[in-house]
């Protein structure tokens, strides 16, 4: 059996005997002192409120004298927010961090424990219709980097672990998958979705739709080749440097797109032909030209029926299905290059603990509950989410909305761990909007590239 249920069910056993011997003898001062009021601070952006609500209920229920206030912030204004708290000892106890952000605020977080004191609070009536107050407390193991590594896919690990200590864990893990309009791809004549990027590119051309009077596209075959208006464009990038074999980041998780030396035939190098594969979709002197800067954001786009394809994570499909009821799309899971090694992103949120907070203990123990035990099912059914665990991959892979994400969670990983994700991400999009430009020497032109893939790296490895 899974170490994990192993745990859950050899405590829920340990639990009871102990609760049915206190509520034999009463209620002693220290166990009172146990119990007193604790108020949790909870902040968050991307997870699933309601969700993430009803299992803290359930948490409260055997931790009635924990008050725990949940508040969900813009991305935006978080880490802000949480600077000035923490500046007036008002900060939160627990802080939902993306994965990619972890470095920003890692020197505001507690590292895990080994293990928590579980104080749990029952009250039973009796026969004679009194109260019985059952208290119980327990050392509570948390997981180790070992159980780490069994348990939740690999991305998981090279996240939340600094300088051998864990710093959180994840509800859920999302991966980028292929979104298309059914509809649009039936009036192309397209009776089935592609299943390489050469077919992909084929179907691009045929989807694409230009207004020739007032020079403008009317509807694109794919949101790709900029930057700015393409949510996780450098995500994209990393996965086709990836699936062509190039580094995209070292160990470390600096930079090293830009040192793929050079062929020896004098052919362009490898990473100048996966910018040129990107950058061509938004070229209009390409036959794949379908997008430009100019455009809305790919997400607006899909969902009014004027974007084919569109790149995206498991998080946009309810939002999608929010804004266009109507709109009759599938999901696919990400194209590869070789089927033998496939390639993926990570993108999803990791619960931690602030220094600042005074009930460490307490937080560790809700978010161990949350994260690591029965109560992660069930937010995951509530959601729709894919798994982080191992454990829950069989189960969700039968879900058709979930398969084409959680059938990539094993292989997903994240290429930013540096302290500024935000100007890093911006270093990779601006990339794409300068390979557009002219180059100022033609018969240059190669090393006018590696000039940008050099400055677009050294930006990203300036935020570490």
């Amino acid at each position: 059996m899974n170490s994990f249920f192993k745990k859950s069910i050899l405590f829920s056993g340990v639990a009871v005997l102990f609760f049915g011997g206190f509520g034999c003898q009463g209620v002693s001062q220290e166990q009172q002192a146990s119990v007193k009021p604790v108020v949790l601070e909870y902040w968050t952006v991307y997870d699933d409120v309601a969700a993430l609500q009803t299992q803290i209920t359930k948490f409260q229920q055997l931790h009635p004298f924990i008050t725990i206030n949940l508040r969900q912030f813009g991305a935006g204004e978080i880490y802000t927010r949480l600077v000035e708290a923490l500046a007036e000892d008002k900060g939160p106890d627990i802080i939902s961090v993306n994965n990619r952000n972890l470095g920003q605020y890692l020197s505001k977080l507690a590292s895990m424990p080994g293990s928590v004191i579980d104080t749990t609070q029952v009250t039973q009536k009796n026969q004679i219709g009194n109260d019985t107050v059952i208290i119980n407390s327990v050392n509570h193991p948390l997981i180790t980097i070992a159980q780490l590594e069994r348990e939740y896919v690999q991305a998981v690990k090279g996240d939340v672990v600094r300088g051998g200590r864990i710093y959180g864990l994840p509800l859920s893990l999302d991966t980028m998958g292929l979104f298309y309009n059914k509809d649009l791809l039936d009036r192309a004549g397209i009776p089935e979705a592609p299943k390489t990027w050469e077919d992909f590119q084929v179907d691009v051309k045929k989807l694409t739709k230009f207004d020739k009077v007032a020079n403008k596209i009317i509807q694109a075959g794919a949101a790709l080749g900029t930057g700015s208006n393409v949510p996780g464009s450098d995500d994209i990038l990393y996965i086709l440097f990836r699936q062509s074999q190039i580094a995209f980041v070292d160990n470390a998780g600096r930079a090293v797109f830009n040192l793929v030396p050079q062929n020896t035939n004098k052919q362009q190098s490898p990473a100048i032909s996966v910018m040129n594969f990107y950058t061509d979709f938004a070229n209009p002197t390409r036959d794949t030209y379908t997008w430009n800067d100019a455009m809305p954001n790919a997400l607006d786009s899909f969902t009014n029926g004027s974007l084919a394809f569109f790149f995206g994570y498991s998080f946009h499909y309810p939002i999608i299905k929010g804004r266009a009821p109507q709109l009759n799309f599938e999901v696919l899971p990400m194209l590869q290059l070789s089927a033998e090694n496939p390639v993926n992103v990570a993108n999803y949120s990791i619960q931690t603990v602030t220094q600042k907070s005074r009930h460490q203990n307490e937080a560790w123990n809700l978010i161990d509950f949350l994260t690591h035990s029965a109560a992660t099912k069930a937010y995951l059914d509530q959601t729709g989410r894919p798994t982080a665990l191992r454990f829950y991959i069989s189960s969700q892979q039968s879900k058709l909305e979930l398969a084409p994400f959680i059938s990539q969670v094993l292989i997903a990983t994240n290429w930013y761990k540096g302290n500024n994700y935000p100007a890093a991400q911006k270093a990779v999009q601006d990339m794409s909007a300068q390979w557009q430009q002219p180059a100022p020497d033609n018969n240059n032109i190669n090393n006018w590239y590696s000039a940008i893939l050099n400055q677009g790296a050294a930006k990203v490895n300036q935020t570490f």
